[in-house]
């Protein structure tokens, strides 16, 4: 074959006679490969993601990968497509996004109209508009519900709409809890108050003489009564005196109530233990002897206990310092001596002394927010006050459960 494709005159034939060659000849290529350009030009229109080299040389397929490569080194990083050369028998592994969709429905769909919005609305036209007025969400706006998934359809709703747009329905789960409690009610509110904050009471049953007692009636030995605490926006209650010997937790679950419920078991049976507990309920002796108050109600004196204990924390950690209290103000004169070029102390009391001025003062109550000032040329000095004052502030505020 390759011999007549020259055309000669005559050609051997197998047997080694010359014959001459009474035939035209054509070349036709069979051949099912491909070169470089073509394979380029056809990439180039697929357009793919992902390029995987197989079934070829290894040096041949390298050059391809190399041109492939050179040649989208151009486009963006984000338009380049994956080019691997795997050996054999090594698994390739493919990423493929899939870009999922929900509509949103219900409440969520609308939300109210703001008032800039509203107001916009009004200039533009002249009718005057009635009732409330709802918006459709704009794109980046937060949107908050529960994701439902349905034979591939997906949709996003309110929980209150859940039973209108799904065949679902919202439970809720309420758990209750007997804890062994002998202690006085006293006791018990004290505790809870000191540790949370907006704890409400409520106390109802029967007094000694049979006669019907509520909230604000004096309780006297013999009451048979029911003390109940509400928490956490009335989510969390303790119930005392319903049982004898037992206090009851009861809370509807959720992450909140149960981390709250939880500090509540362990305050009702520390409330039995402690060193306060046993000091508020032991008798005094029978001689007679001053009645101390343990339990100070007058917010004048708490408040006054609360500056004076700050003022001991500053002794504690500075050498100088004096108050003067004011009703529900404090202010705390600190004083650091001066170091001379020895390391030691100079020799006035005070002379050259670097000295700090800290204001407490209370608005109201303890229930309220307390206000510190703390003024010095030592910045490195003020902000060791203030943080000494507010750390001590902080551990002796009841922790807020809102």
């Amino acid at each position: 074959a390759k011999e007549i494709m020259s055309q000669p005159k005559e050609v051997v034939t197998l047997e080694g006679r010359r014959q001459p060659l009474n035939c035209l000849v054509d070349y036709v290529s069979f051949s099912a490969h491909v070169d470089f350009v073509q394979n380029r030009d056809f990439i180039t229109k697929v357009e793919p993601r992902n390029i995987i080299l197989v079934h070829g040389a290894k040096e041949e397929m390298g050059r391809l990968k190399g041109a492939l490569m050179l040649h989208y080194n151009k486009l963006p990083e984000n338009k380049r497509p994956t080019i691997a050369m795997p050996p054999n028998e090594v698994d390739v592994k493919l990423i493929f996004t899939r870009r999922r969709s929900a509509k949103v429905m219900g409440k969520l769909a609308q939300q109210q109209q703001t008032e800039d919005e509203e107001q916009n609305e009004k200039d533009e036209s002249a009718t005057p508009a009635t009732g409330t007025k709802l918006a459709e969400p704009k794109e980046g706006d937060p949107i908050r519900g529960i994701l439902v998934t349905q034979q591939n359809s997906s949709k996003i709703v309110s929980p209150d709409d859940l039973s209108t747009y799904t065949p679902l329905r919202v439970g809720s789960v309420s758990s209750r809890l007997h804890v062994p409690y002998v202690g006085k009610v006293e006791i018990l509110r004290m505790f809870l108050k000191e540790m949370f904050r907006g704890v409400e009471e409520t106390v109802e049953g029967m007094g000694a003489g049979g006669h019907e007692k509520t909230d604000g009636d004096e309780a006297v030995e013999g009451d048979c009564l029911v003390t109940t605490f509400y928490m956490h926006g009335g989510q969390v209650q303790v119930v005392v005196g319903k049982t004898k010997g037992v206090a009851t937790v009861e809370w509807d679950c959720s992450p909140v109530g149960d981390v709250i419920a939880d500090s509540i078991v362990a305050l009702i049976m520390h409330a039995q233990s402690s060193a306060a507990s046993i000091r508020l309920t032991a008798r005094p002796c029978s001689h007679k002897r001053q009645k101390q108050d343990y339990l100070i109600e007058d917010p004048k004196e708490l408040i006054q206990d609360h500056l004076r204990s700050l003022h001991q924390a500053l002794k504690d950690q500075f050498l100088h310092v004096e108050a003067t209290y004011e009703a529900k103000k404090a202010t705390y004169d600190v004083k650091l001596d001066a170091i001379d070029g020895d390391g030691g102390e100079s020799q006035g009391e005070h002379d050259g002394a670097t000295t700090c001025i800290a204001v407490v003062e209370f608005e109201s109550g303890l229930d309220d927010t307390a206000k510190i000032t703390v003024e010095s040329e030592d910045e490195k000095l003020a902000s060791n006050v203030r943080e000494c004052l507010q750390n001590v502030a902080t551990s002796m505020a009841p922790v807020p459960i809102d």
